[in-house]
């Protein structure tokens, strides 16, 4: 008579049962904390530091509780991509959605303007030609319009708020199938796609073409690496002259193989015809949607293509050719003039760096410490990154040659200062997985004899590894949100501000404008090419209090608003005192301006009557 299992066999599943209990455990209690930290946060106190000064010590502990509950499910024997999803999305709630969930109004003045374009293409039909640079490429304005006509909306302004959450989350398919064929072991490739958000403190992810374009980005890889890799097969002998022998030919000559094998990808021919198509359209709408995603794209498939991991060259011809095509015909009204802004940049590396990163290191003592806290969490991902390159024995070096690729935008464009954060963003998939490569092998390894199932937990049989890695994953996510969300004093905005902003378009006639002291306000979202918009700081060289004041009432508009973010801005990027705006609104008042309305935040001035008549016919005059 069988004596029945062992007793430990017996224990194993519930050993299984209560470490993934525990490890569930870790994110509801990560979520509880969150829901607290977001319920007892006052918008109205925030300091100079941003969402930070305002989220309290329950935020930390819930994240603290997130990323413990994330390493002890990774360093686990029993494996479930289902449950590192779980810990992801909540990880991503953490860093970008706090925001949406505290803030009253979307914040970023240019996802208010992106608003007012689609709101252009909702009533005309088309972009407007000459007005901005951005309505050259109007294909995410357009998208955007059919969304918004779609679900039966008046405008865009409902999707603004928690566009930056809804955009990360669909950032995480595309990010996970890229590392699943990275080569990278199982835990680095979900130690990698927590990185990448963790890690993530360029703020391009509100309601704007880039935000969209990233995703084409993420997409476009993730099919290339997961469904258009060559995979070896003999080679046929097509008949000498025919069409099939002349494209394997030029096929060979950018993809170096033996002359036995043949390089396919594994789908039946109509799935490989569609996924072209797909990512050839998937190419064309970024070119007619963002002035440097499509190059970045074009880059990284010249990168896929030199490592042997494109099976289909023709890509890489469709995306260059949608890019340069629309560049030469669709932006014409931009290029026309500006050939200097597109190409003026090119080979000027130290300018460009000095744009980039010199001319971002101003303003207060705390706006600096933010900086500089952005370019430690850069360096640090990158010198992990570098460890994991030398640590890693890989089949293919395509990882390394996706983080290379972007820096080559660096030597091309600046893009108005922000060009270096752009190609740290477009490498940060592959950069986020080769820094897990220094933490994980890059190829899997049995810790246990072959056959038999994992039982339990490896917290404990590996004490160092949690510590380190938790450690790092918690340090980078707290850095992050901190940097995200630093510069939030002057570009999260108020309800007052908002309410002041429309009671100008209220009010405002066809043809008068509207003047602020930096464009810092929930502005641009109505009316579009009919209103007149100035800021005074910058204008003609007014970049001081009475500077600006000059050339408000040298312009005169009909309307001025002032607020509390405007203000903020000043002290906090230009050391300006705290008392500026005041000064300006004095000034104002005692030269024809009178306060139409006034909240906390915002007041609304008007141009007398009286004194806009004489101004008119002294300037007819």
């Amino acid at each position: 008579m069988s004596d029945g299992p062992a007793p430990a066999t017996l224990r194993a599943p519930w050993r299984d049962l209560a470490a993934t209990n525990a490890s569930l455990g870790f994110a509801v209690a990560a979520v509880a904390c969150w829901l607290v930290a977001v319920s007892h946060a006052q918008f109205s106190r925030m300091g100079q530091l941003g969402l930070a000064s305002i989220v309290g010590t329950s935020f930390v502990l819930g994240l603290a509780l997130l990323v413990g509950g994330f390493v002890f499910e990774l360093l686990r024997g029993n494996r479930s991509d289902v449950r590192m999803v779980v810990f992801v999305v909540v990880l991503a709630v953490f860093l970008f959605g706090t925001a949406c969930a505290i803030e009253p109004v979307a914040s970023l003045e240019s996802s208010w303007v992106h608003a007012g374009f689609v709101q252009y293409i909702l009533q005309h039909g088309h972009s407007l030609s000459g007005y901005d640079a951005r309505f050259s490429w109007p294909g995410g304005f357009s998208l955007a319009s059919v969304l918004v006509a779609f679900t039966g909306q008046s405008s865009a302004l409902g999707f603004l708020r928690w566009f930056p959450l809804a955009i990360e989350l669909m950032y995480l398919a595309p990010v996970v199938a890229i590392a699943r064929s990275s080569g990278v072991s199982w835990r680095a490739q979900w130690l990698g796609v927590a990185l990448f958000f963790s890690t993530n403190w360029i703020y391009q992810d509100y309601f704007s073409p880039q935000g969209l374009n990233y995703l084409f980005f993420l997409v476009v890889l993730a099919t290339v690496l997961t469904c258009l890799q060559p995979q070896h097969r003999q080679r046929v002998a097509w008949p000498q002259g025919s069409l099939q022998d002349w494209m394997d030919r030029v096929r060979r000559r950018f993809i170096r193989r033996p002359h036995h094998v043949e390089f396919v990808v594994a789908q039946s021919p109509a799935v490989t015809l569609t996924l072209i198509a797909l990512v050839a359209l998937i190419c064309t709408a970024s070119a007619m949607s963002h002035q440097l995603t499509p190059y970045a794209i074009i880059l990284a498939l010249i990168a896929c293509l030199v490592t042997r991991q494109l099976g289909w060259p023709e890509i890489l011809a469709a995306a260059a050719l949608a890019a340069v095509g629309w560049l030469s015909l669709g932006a014409t009204d931009y290029w026309i003039g500006h050939l200097a802004n597109i190409f003026g940049s090119v080979g000027q590396l130290h300018s460009t760096l000095s744009a980039n990163v010199t001319s971002r290191v101003v303003g207060s003592a705390v706006h600096r410490h933010v900086v500089d806290v952005r370019i430690l969490i850069t360096a640090a991902i990158y010198l992990l990154a570098g460890i994991g390159v030398l640590l890693r024995r890989p089949a293919t070096r395509t990882l390394e040659a996706l983080a290379a690729a972007p820096f080559v935008l660096v030597g091309i464009q600046s893009y108005g200062g922000e060009g270096l954060m752009r190609v740290v963003l477009f490498g940060l998939p592959f950069v986020a997985l080769l820094a897990a490569s220094a933490l994980f092998s890059s190829r899997p390894r049995s810790y246990r004899p072959e056959g038999k199932r994992p039982s339990g937990p490896r917290l404990f049989a590996h004490p160092v590894r949690f510590v380190v890695v938790a450690g790092s994953l918690l340090a980078f996510s707290v850095a992050t949100f901190v940097v995200r969300g630093g510069n939030d004093a002057y570009e999260a905005f108020s309800t007052g501000e908002l309410a002041a902003v429309n009671y100008v378009y209220d009010h405002i006639r066809p043809g008068q404008g509207v003047a602020v002291t930096i464009y810092y306000m929930p502005i641009g979202q109505r009316d579009t090419g009919a209103i007149d918009y100035y800021v005074a700081y910058g204008s003609a060289q007014s970049t001081t209090v009475q500077g600006m004041l000059t050339a408000l009432l040298q312009h005169r508009t009909a309307y001025v608003i002032l607020s509390e973010s405007q203000r903020r801005w000043g002290t906090m990027l230009e050391d300006l005192p705290a008392n500026w705006e005041a000064t300006i609104l004095g000034g104002l008042l005692t030269h024809g301006y009178q306060a139409m309305a006034s909240w906390r935040t915002a007041t609304v001035l008007e141009l007398s009557t009286l004194v806009a008549h004489n101004s008119a016919h002294a300037t007819s005059g």
